[in-house]
């Protein structure tokens, strides 16, 4: 095998071993997720866990790492179809929530334990703050005022949380009305939204 090949190869595995880390903690919690039962759930020897993160807490940091990143991209990505004007904020984030209950993509589960978890493990604190802080940067172009960003980000994970703990079967009966009242309260209406969308769209334009 070429030093390429083997380089793929170690990235598929160290990717499979982190998605493992995920669906584990998704569905039995961080304390679950030993090096053991990650490299099991994986297909992949215990060798090759200890070879990628060295420890246990190197591998919850670089989950926490991981399910950030793929929350980001996915928010991000559903911005994008706002700001283009495919879909009005409300809708948005009530796919996103919608998607995260059903279980098919378990990244908020997963940064809400880590979240938890790095109350008690400072190694998992940097990576909190920084998913926090990201997300906050994809809620910022509706913010009316600096900061905006980053108290909707707080709030909005705040609804989805209480949300993941209704169960997955239906959406909570007021959850429209909930997520309304968070973007009202920072002065974030559908009509500033829209606004937002179309001098987001005038300035693509120029460019």
């Amino acid at each position: 095998m070429t030093r390429d090949g083997r380089l793929a190869r170690g990235e598929k595995t160290r990717e499979a071993l982190l998605d493992a880390a995920m669906r584990i903690i998704a569905e039995s919690g961080v304390a679950a997720a030993t090096q053991r039962t990650v490299a099991a759930s994986a297909g992949a020897s215990l060798a090759s866990t200890t070879y990628h993160f060295g420890t246990r807490a190197e591998l919850l940091s670089a989950t926490m790492q991981h399910a950030a990143s793929i929350a980001v991209a996915r928010i991000s990505a559903l911005r994008s179809e706002i700001l283009e004007g495919r879909l009005s904020l409300v809708d948005t984030c009530l796919a996103y929530i919608d998607e995260q209950r059903s279980g098919a993509s378990p990244t908020a589960a997963v940064t809400f334990e880590l979240a938890l978890a790095a109350s008690r493990e400072p190694r998992l604190r940097d990576h909190s703050r920084a998913f926090v802080e990201s997300l906050s940067e994809v809620f910022a172009p509706f913010a009316p005022g600096p900061g905006g960003g980053l108290a909707i980000a707080q709030s909005f994970y705040g609804v989805l949380l209480m949300e993941l703990a209704h169960g997955p079967e239906s959406r909570s009966p007021d959850l429209e009305r909930t997520v309304t009242a968070v973007f009202d309260a920072f002065g974030v209406t559908e009509a500033a939204a829209r606004h937002t969308a179309l001098h987001h769209a005038s300035e693509a334009g120029v460019r």
